[in-house]
């Protein structure tokens, strides 16, 4: 998670090897080689490090946020969480609660007409809540594609995903040569879960979400998040077949 903090180290770290380029260039101008080379070597260690610290930064405000997010309970005191997933980015929260029978989602409370599109330090959050019943679909994305989903099988389903101004579409995708080369990487994954709520029907969890580091599918990484994704996805689906 950025921050101010990271943000500057970020600069110094693009900043470092110009300033030694452009010292190389002068002193090598002026003969004066192994100072010039050392002193560029200097610099370029810098940026190094300084990219080293902004990393450690963003994951000590995460986990910062984490905790934050963490502390906030529902104000139901027999509230016990059963399962439980924060989003890559930090933007929301799913849980269940296998004892009440119901899901609960957390997400960004809303200061003003434009979605909050980042987290941030000590952001507040909404939480509510859900019976199985009202779960309607779930839908797993990968690079914005669509993989896999479920549907719950009322017979009601369909009117109310309409009426709800919502579309669902679990009909295998097919792919060009090139878009087969260009998804071998993961950039995205994500749920989609279709509430039945007029006024949020639209959740999306994501499993990861980092375009600067897109991750191999034969990757342990990716492995263990494809696991966490299809676990949610295999989860929901067996609640709302409870509910039928």
């Amino acid at each position: 998670m950025p921050s101010t903090q990271s943000k500057w180290y970020i600069k110094l770290g693009c900043l470092s090897p110009i300033i030694g380029i452009l010292a190389l260039i002068y002193l090598l101008n002026q003969q004066i080689y192994l100072p010039g080379y050392i002193i560029f070597f200097i610099f370029f260690g810098l940026a190094v490090l300084f990219l080293y610290l902004s990393n450690q930064s963003e994951e000590k405000e995460k986990k910062k946020q984490i905790d934050h997010l963490q502390s906030i309970v529902p104000k139901d005191t027999s509230y016990v969480e059963s399962h439980a997933f924060i989003s890559y980015d930090l933007l929301s929260k799913i849980a269940v609660d296998e004892k009440k029978r119901r899901i609960y989602f957390w997400s960004p409370v809303q200061s003003g007409q434009a979605p909050v599109k980042r987290a941030y330090l000590n952001m507040p959050y909404d939480i509510s809540s859900y019976r199985y019943e009202n779960l309607l679909a779930i839908e797993i994305y990968e690079n914005g594609m669509l993989q896999k989903g479920a549907i719950n099988q009322n017979e009601k389903t369909g009117e109310k995903i309409t009426a709800l101004g919502q579309t669902i579409d679990h009909q295998q995708q097919s792919f060009s040569k090139l878009r087969k080369v260009i998804h071998r990487k993961v950039s995205t994954l994500e749920m989609k879960i279709i509430i039945d709520d007029a006024k949020q029907p639209v959740r999306v969890i994501r499993f990861y979400s980092n375009i600067d580091k897109r991750l191999k599918k034969d990757s342990s990484e990716y492995i263990a998040i494809k696991k966490e994704a299809d676990h949610w996805l295999h989860l929901l689906t067996f609640l709302m077949e409870q509910s039928e």
